[in-house]
């Protein structure tokens, strides 16, 4: 089951909340969901499941997410985690969606709010 970039905005709200972002770290730098984290899929799920474990237990509940609707990263990461019984989601719309929606992103290509672009030159 996915979710909508509304449902990830109101579920972000929650401390127990992860929100992650699998693509590989260049790509996290440039763009990601505000106050999301970056842990890359890479080619071993097994190990994509360990490393969340290990930095962040099994307690809390995980959005993953990637690029948008084109890529696999996102579900494939969320069905990993499932499976090895933690509570996981995955946010299909990714960083494109989001950030196409105004919602607040992160990194080297996020826009400015539109009120801070207003004092330029």
């Amino acid at each position: 089951m996915s979710m909508t970039k509304e449902a990830v905005r109101d579920k972000m709200k929650d401390a127990n909340t992860m929100v992650l972002n699998v693509l590989p770290d260049n790509d996290y730098a440039k763009l990601h969901i505000k106050g999301s984290e970056n842990l890359p899929l890479g080619l071993n799920s097994g190990d994509f499941v360990e490393a969340v474990e290990k930095k962040y237990g099994k307690e809390k509940f995980f959005i993953t997410y990637c690029a948008g609707l084109t890529c696999n990263a996102g579900p494939e990461a969320a069905k990993a985690l499932q499976k090895k019984g933690f509570k996981a989601n995955d946010y299909p719309g990714g960083i494109q969606e989001w950030s196409e929606a105004g919602f607040p992103t992160e990194g080297s290509e996020a826009k400015e709010p539109a009120a801070a672009v207003t004092g330029s030159k």
